[in-house]
C-alpha cells in the first residue's frame, strides 16, 4: 500500500523560471513522510526517539507549475536493522493523464536523542509497516 499526500504548491515555491525550485521537492518529500509516519508511529515523543536523514536521492523529470496538483505516492522500500528506506514518486494529470515529475527516495536511520546514538527500528514501527503492507522490499541493512 502506498501512502498518497498532496502538497499545496505556492507562489513562494516557484523559481524565476516559473516551475518549482527543485529543493522545495525535498520539502514535499519531507511531508510525505509524515504522513507515512502518522501510519507507522501515530503520535510519538520526539524528544527522545527520532530519525535523522542519512541519504536523499532525487530524479527529476518534469516541471511543476504553480497551479499544478501534484501528488506524491510514498512507501517503505527497504527495512532494515537501523534504516528504512523511503521511495516517492511525485506527478501531476495533465490532459487526463499522470505526468511523472520526480522519483526519490531517503534513508532515514533510527536516533536516539537522549543517548546521541543510532537504535534500531521500533518494532512496533516494524509490526505497523508489515501489518498496513507499507512495504515493497525487505532486506536487512
Amino acid at each position: 500500500m502506498n501512502i498518497t499526500y498532496k502538497p499545496e504548491i505556492r507562489f513562494a515555491d516557484i523559481d524565476s523560471y516559473g516551475i518549482v525550485h527543485n529543493a522545495n521537492f525535498l520539502i514535499y518529500f519531507e511531508q510525505s513522510r509524515i504522513s507515512l509516519f502518522k501510519q507507522i508511529a501515530g503520535g510519538w515523543d520526539w524528544s527522545e526517539g527520532g530519525v535523522l536523514v542519512a541519504r536523499q536521492e532525487v530524479d527529476y523529470k518534469h516541471p511543476v507549475r504553480l497551479g499544478d496538483d501534484l501528488e506524491i505516492e510514498i512507501w517503505v522500500e527497504n527495512l532494515g536493522r537501523k534504516s528504512i528506506t523511503c521511495s516517492y514518486t511525485a506527478h501531476i494529470t495533465k490532459g487526463g493523464e499522470k505526468v511523472l515529475c520526480a522519483i526519490s527516495s531517503t534513508v532515514i536511520v533510527c536516533f536516539n536523542n537522549k543517548t546521541g546514538r543510532t537504535t534500531e527500528v521500533p518494532e512496533d514501527w516494524r509490526s505497523a509497516i508489515e501489518s498496513l503492507k507499507l512495504i515493497k522490499n525487505s532486506k536487512d541493512s
